[in-house]
């Protein structure tokens, strides 16, 4: 069980909840504080996140065509599968990641990981991205070698002061 250091807020996801975490992870406000309305001030920036194996681009050939075709359709503006690109989104208040993926993943290739991954380090945000040689995709909690990322990510949480 980790506790989650006070007035901190994270957010995991895999697969295609990966790509619903890297969406929270930068596409939030800052909320409304001339709002009279208490919800409206608050905003929805998470302070982490923890990804696996996750769908990050829609671009092709790298992105994940379920995921895509799901969320905006197979025919959608490329405006609007750049916007939901989220490699392309990462700025200097994208939060923190955390990354696991492996490399023979047959449903989300795990260059979606390194290039969220390269996006943050190229804005100085702090991330961390093991990729196992075998694993697959869909092994929640792990199997095989990919059993050691929930003791990876919870050293990461603490050196990163978060748990």
């Amino acid at each position: 069980k980790w506790n989650v250091a006070k007035d901190r807020l994270g957010i995991l996801g895999f697969s295609a909840g990966g790509h619903l975490a890297s969406t929270a992870s930068t596409h939030f406000d800052d909320g409304d504080q001339a709002s009279k309305d208490p919800i409206k001030k608050e905003g929805c920036r998470p302070d982490f996140s923890v990804l696996g194996y996750p769908v990050i681009t829609f671009q092709k050939p790298l992105g994940h065509a379920g995921s895509r075709n799901n969320l905006i359709g197979k025919d959608a503006a490329q405006e609007l599968v750049d916007l939901l690109s989220n490699e392309k989104q990462v700025n200097e208040r994208t939060p923190p990641a955390f990354f696991f993926h492996s490399k023979d993943d047959r449903g989300v290739r795990c260059k979606n990981s390194e290039m969220y991954h390269e996006a943050l380090k190229r804005h100085g945000i702090a991330t961390e991205l093991i990729l196992f040689k075998s694993g697959g995709h869909g092994y929640g909690l792990g199997r095989g070698e990919s059993a050691a990322w929930p003791k990876a990510c919870e050293e990461w949480l603490r050196k990163m002061k978060l748990l």
